[in-house]
């Protein structure tokens, strides 16, 4: 929303005049009209200061910038946890793949942000280490440190896991899965999380 719009909405809701706003904020009537017209953006501590005079409070967000609808590692492990429950094991499967997009389409800050908080147990060691596995596979390809909480106990699993593989595709698997998700005992081919 347009500070411009802020100002005069609030002040219409506090059912005041633009001469009322001026005296309670400590400005003038034509300050207050170049605010509300969008002439003169008011700086944050101006803004403050009308919207509190229109008994408004301001309360500021700041959040790192993240591809639309991306979800966090966090978030993943929660509806992964429910795909596993309804026995949805290829859609848990596939929230991994499809990390990568939301990963490469968010700022620096908000890949941060994506794997910053430790994902909470899926009730299952396979899906808690791929987790780790791709939180240290990105971190990397974002050339960001990778959160503490992969080398928790939980986040390495045994026997090994090929994920999304037969057997009789291992050989391959083990070749072109990156060493970092490997150490999780986590086995994928570094091409899926190019097509997801």
């Amino acid at each position: 929303m347009r500070f411009a719009t802020l100002v005069r909405d609030a002040r219409r809701a506090a059912g005041i005049t633009q001469v009322e706003l001026a005296s309670r904020a400590g400005t003038t009537q034509p300050a207050v009209a170049a605010y509300e017209s969008g002439a003169r953006p008011p700086n944050l501590a101006t803004l403050e200061r009308l919207l509190g005079a229109c008994e408004h409070d301001v309360e500021l967000l700041v959040r790192p910038r993240v591809r639309r609808g991306a979800a966090s590692l966090a978030e993943i492990a929660q509806t992964i946890a429910e795909d596993l429950k309804q026995g949805q094991e290829r859609d848990a499967v596939r929230l991994l793949f499809g990390f990568a997009d939301d990963f490469r389409g968010s700022s620096r800050p908000g890949k941060l942000a994506l794997m910053r908080d430790e994902p909470p147990s899926t009730g299952d060691a396979r899906f808690d280490a791929a987790l780790a596995g791709v939180a240290e596979l990105f971190a990397a390809e974002g050339a960001i440190p990778a959160p503490a909480w992969v080398n928790g106990a939980e986040r390495f699993v045994e026997p090994w896991w090929f994920v999304a593989s037969r057997p009789a595709f291992h050989a391959y698997t083990l070749a072109n899965t990156p060493a970092v998700l490997a150490r999780h005992g986590v086995f994928i081919a570094r091409e899926v999380f190019d097509r997801a």
